[in-house]
């Protein structure tokens, strides 16, 4: 299955990842701020016992790391960093690219690509994929991939793939994704971040 294919239609009241080319996981977590205390590839049991107690609160920042491809992935299993920190996707971006995709309930797309320490597009559905809706040096930058996957970004239909849909695709086409199963794997490269101001570059 694709990049991000067992996303689709699952019930997932919340989804926060971050993506980098050519950096390794744990290079990502560094530049994310991750706390070199909590730092450590854990088995499945030895995660359960560092974190089960806090793992879905938002001010907890529990995250796993993996790789897909050419592009590094960290999963915020109940915080929102990649989106509430405005700068954090430019400095993690510093001579490659990431990528932050966050979806929850209202339903709401945030989606933020970064090149060179610079935010090339960032789409947020809650407003609407429309130009006016946009932020970053080239708002554009996606227009041509949104209209080959059926969406109408002059009007801000998102076309049959659903917004959802539509963003993850968006993600697939870049070369970035995340197998279901290294988020449950034996051993699992975790951390607790530190947000700005603590994080460290």
């Amino acid at each position: 299955m694709s990049g991000l294919g067992w996303m689709y239609g699952a019930d997932l009241p919340l989804v926060s990842v971050t993506f980098a080319r050519d950096l390794t996981p744990r290079q990502l977590l560094e530049r994310m701020g991750a706390d070199p205390a909590t730092l450590a590839e854990r088995t499945q049991e030895d995660f359960d016992e560092d974190f089960n107690d806090i793992l879905y609160e938002d001010d907890a920042y529990v995250v796993t790391a993996g790789r897909y491809g050419s592009w590094a992935w960290v999963w915020e299993h109940g915080s929102w960093l990649c989106v509430e920190d405005d700068d954090l996707l430019d400095e993690l971006s510093a001579g490659t690219a990431a990528l932050a995709l966050h979806v929850n309930e209202k339903p709401l797309v945030d989606f933020r690509y970064a090149e060179n320490g610079q935010l090339v597009t960032g789409l947020h559905t809650l407003l609407g994929i429309e130009p006016r809706h946009r932020t970053g040096q080239d708002p554009h930058r996606f227009d041509s991939e949104l209209r080959a996957l059926g969406a109408q970004p002059d009007t801000g239909e998102t076309g049959p793939l659903g917004m959802h849909g539509l963003f993850y695709r968006l993600t697939e086409g870049l070369g970035a994704g995340l197998d279901q199963a290294d988020l449950h794997a034996e051993t699992v490269l975790s951390a607790r971040l530190r947000p700005h101001p603590d994080r460290v570059a």
